[in-house]
């Protein structure tokens, strides 16, 4: 069913149950899932974050970056009632943290406005509870420490940089922009195949299987999509092919924070120039 587009009354004529039976034993997959594999949606621990955070500088040239994190909105079951978005739609709003292998690292899921600071990822941030591990030492003897990067829709903070949105950009910042976008896109394949393969999320006519009242299990199956996308990546032993549908649907994006304290700018600028500095020594070209 998470793979089907097709509305539930044709998946139960095709499988031959009834709606209740079908209710049931979807639900309980649903739970014995979010109970017992939990294991294959979870932050890195230390030695799978120094793996993360080498392939991030072997491929992107991004040195100690910890992931990547986007969001998207998922409009579900057209409804006339109230708690809908503009276009009379139930929606929720899925972030997601990726790591360079296309796995998703962390999920939040929200039902309306900014959810960035509402996310446990978010907590754990600012407490100093993840993205804590070894730091980048650059020449001067000045460190950054590990980092996880976003678009331009996130607010800059010392552990979140976003690229640099001025007119006119010096060498070093170019640069920075330049690794940053190449490493964000892996986020975007994420997206687009959790829309691809898990149908069930972004079909409005599948969640007739909810009454109303249970429209918030949404989050249960967003998340359980998640997890079945982490285990095929698994048993696929490869990262996603490059494709990114041009419809997919990416409305949201969080309210920029218009003001970034100096120690967070410093952090990206230090970066950017020690990016730029690598980059001069092969003759301008993008190295890792």
């Amino acid at each position: 069913m998470f793979i089907c587009g097709a509305p539930v009354e044709t998946v139960l004529s095709d499988v031959g149950v009834s709606r209740s039976t079908f209710g049931l034993i979807f639900w309980r997959f649903v739970e014995a899932m979010l109970k017992q594999a939990s294991r294959h949606l979870c932050w890195p621990d230390s030695m799978k974050m120094e793996s993360t955070k080498s392939k991030f500088k072997l491929i992107y040239g991004m040195p100690n970056c910890c992931g990547v994190v986007d969001t998207a909105c998922i409009t579900t079951t057209p409804s006339a009632e109230p708690n809908c978005d503009h276009e009379n739609n139930h929606s929720i709003t899925v972030q997601v943290g990726v790591d360079p292998d296309t796995k998703i690292t962390d999920i939040f899921i929200g039902w309306s406005g900014s959810i960035l600071q509402s996310s446990d990822l978010f907590k754990a941030c600012e407490n100093g509870q993840v993205l804590n591990g070894s730091k980048l030492k650059l020449s001067d003897e000045s460190e950054v420490g590990e980092y996880i990067i976003g678009d331009a829709g996130y607010p800059l903070l010392p552990w979140l940089l976003t690229p640099y949105q001025e007119k006119d950009l010096s060498g070093p910042k170019l640069e920075f922009n330049r690794r940053h976008s190449a490493a964000r896109t892996i986020a975007q394949k994420v997206l687009a195949r959790l829309k691809d393969t898990w149908k069930w999320m972004y079909q409005g006519g599948s969640w007739g299987l909810l009454s109303r009242e249970l429209l918030h299990l949404s989050a249960k199956i967003t998340h359980v999509s998640c997890m079945l996308h982490n285990i095929v990546i698994d048993m696929e032993g490869a990262a996603l092919e490059e494709r990114i549908p041009s419809n997919l649907e990416m409305n949201y994006r969080e309210q920029a924070c218009q003001l970034a304290d100096e120690n967070t700018v410093r952090v990206r600028d230090m970066l950017s120039q020690h990016l730029a500095n690598i980059s001069s020594k092969f003759g301008g070209k993008l190295r890792n």
